[in-house]
């Protein structure tokens, strides 16, 4: 019955296998990172983290590259670009991320709201103003997140992107379609967004002073309005290049540059160099780095491992055995509830609460920490997140899932 209660679908035809990988990974990381909070002073780092990079960035390419395809085949088949495409793209996208976000938000709040009851404390809450924000995804628009639910600043940034994005291309669809094709005004809009998103954080970087640091660069939707397009030019890749897109030494070759680059980029950006930075006197110039470069590096670097990743069409060899392909997948699916859950909720408000005395205590919390993720987020999945998605298929019209030409 308990098997029963946790088990999903993780056989359905059209998954790609290599996007499961991709986004496993991506969520692994960031529960991951999160995980070590719990051990305390008794965790001193691993060298291993320094080289792996930050599964939200991973999260972010993956995204422009599925909802890149979706625009980009919509707006194709379409032949144009209107109001009626828009509010069905919109709908699904917020089918899909709004109602597991809005329950998570609010039940927060309420939480929060009964400990003071209880208590006879004042709520440990931001003002009615500021949580106003987090329901308009608005929290960290032009300033760093609140210190409550601070994981969501890469929610923000990805529903401003699905804002924007689509936005773009409807002007530049009505400024353009008289006088270059559409591929060109798509390429058009995602070079808008990389260039213009690029060009005000330099402009920015260079105005605000190095003592500031950087990290307020990373969390805030104006200076991170690029963080999708990345994914969203490989999905242009793939939708107008699938000759070069579905090339098997191409594929490789790009999937082992990028993840040199990815690697490199993350170990540049990790604080484990830091120290050296500023004893050889570039530490400014490292701030200004991680403002300016560090962005379209890692953006560009994981986009290289998409093409292969997309060809990974389904588990063989040792990921079809010993469950592996099936234990991917479920993480794959469960991945937006696990990324809602693992901090505030479970780290902060379960796991934290337990004293961390010793290694062993430690360790047995990030344990705790990681059967709660997994239960909690599978439960979350299985009977809101999915049922809630799938009203969607009532409220709009379903999206192509390829171009006429690659049909032929």
């Amino acid at each position: 019955m308990f098997r029963e209660l946790l088990s999903l679908d993780t056989a359905a035809t059209k998954r790609v296998f290599g996007l499961d990988v991709m986004r496993a990974a991506a969520i692994l990381m960031v529960v991951d990172s999160h995980a070590t909070i719990a051990l305390k002073d008794y965790y001193s780092g691993l060298f291993i983290h320094h080289l792996l990079p930050d599964g939200v960035e991973l999260f972010f390419v993956l995204s422009g590259f599925l909802i890149g395809g979706i625009l980009i085949r919509s707006y194709e088949k379409k032949g144009y670009f209107d109001g009626q495409l828009l509010l069905n793209f919109w709908t699904r996208r917020w089918f899909r991320t709004l109602p597991n976000y809005y329950l998570v938000l609010t039940g927060l709040i309420v939480f929060a709201l009964l400990r003071a009851w209880r208590s006879g404390f004042q709520p440990m809450l931001p003002s009615q103003g500021t949580l106003l924000k987090y329901y308009l995804f608005i929290q960290n628009f032009a300033t760093y997140i609140p210190d409550f639910f601070p994981e969501t600043w890469s929610l923000a940034i990805e529903e401003w992107s699905y804002i924007t994005l689509p936005l773009l291309l409807w002007v530049m669809h009505r400024l353009l379609v008289n006088r270059i094709p559409k591929q060109r005004i798509v390429f058009l809009t995602i070079l808008t967004i990389i260039i213009g998103t690029n060009l005000y954080r330099l402009i920015l970087a260079l105005q605000v002073p190095i003592s500031e640091g950087e990290l307020g660069f990373r969390g805030i939707v104006a200076t991170r309005l690029d963080a999708i397009s990345y994914g969203v030019m490989a999905a242009y890749a793939k939708n107008y290049f699938p000759s070069n897109w579905t090339n098997p030494v191409l594929r490789r070759r790009l999937f082992v540059i990028g993840l040199l680059l990815t690697v490199l980029a993350a170990f540049t950006a990790s604080i484990f160099i830091l120290s050296f930075y500023y004893q050889i006197g570039v530490g400014a110039a490292y701030v200004f780095y991680k403002r300016t470069l560090y962005f379209p590096f890692i953006g560009l670097s994981m986009a290289l491992l998409v093409p292969y990743l997309d060809g990974w069409r389904t588990a063989k060899g040792i990921w079809a055995r010993f469950g592996i392909s099936r234990a991917i997948t479920h993480i794959s699916l469960i991945s937006y509830s696990m990324y809602l859950l693992n901090l505030t909720p479970i780290m902060q408000h379960i796991v934290e609460r337990i004293p961390t005395t010793s290694m062993t205590t430690g360790w047995l919390k990030v344990a705790l920490f990681w059967g709660l993720v997994l239960l909690l987020s599978t439960l979350l999945y299985k009977y809101f997140e999915k049922p809630a998605t799938e009203l969607r298929e009532r409220m709009s019209a379903k999206e192509p899932t390829e171009l006429k030409e690659q049909r032929a």
